[in-house]
């Protein structure tokens, strides 16, 4: 196996174990807000009981999250995730 094709499997692992890390459903404190991650890039929104489906990125702490709506940058701050005009979202045990 060449160098490239090492790096390239060791750098797909690395993602996909992010990604596993991420995996999981995160709310906001009052419950109107649901994000929910599978390790395979794919995510759900849920506002008001209104879901929209989205694929999401890692960035270092940075979550690109991509629906037909347009992209939201969150940001991972321990179990919980931050985004945009204050919105927390905390990780939901499982």
């Amino acid at each position: 196996m060449n160098k490239l094709s090492l790096f390239a499997v060791f750098a797909f692992t690395g993602l996909a174990a992010c990604s596993a890390d991420l995996a999981g459903t995160y709310k906001d404190r009052q419950g109107v807000t649901t994000y929910t991650f599978e390790s395979d890039g794919r995510a759900a929104v849920s506002v008001l009981g209104t879901t929209v489906a989205a694929e999401y990125k890692l960035d270092g702490d940075k979550v690109l999250l991509t629906s037909p709506q347009g992209t939201v940058v969150l940001t991972r701050h321990g179990k919980s995730l931050l985004g945009p005009m204050g919105l927390e979202l905390i990780r939901q045990a499982e």
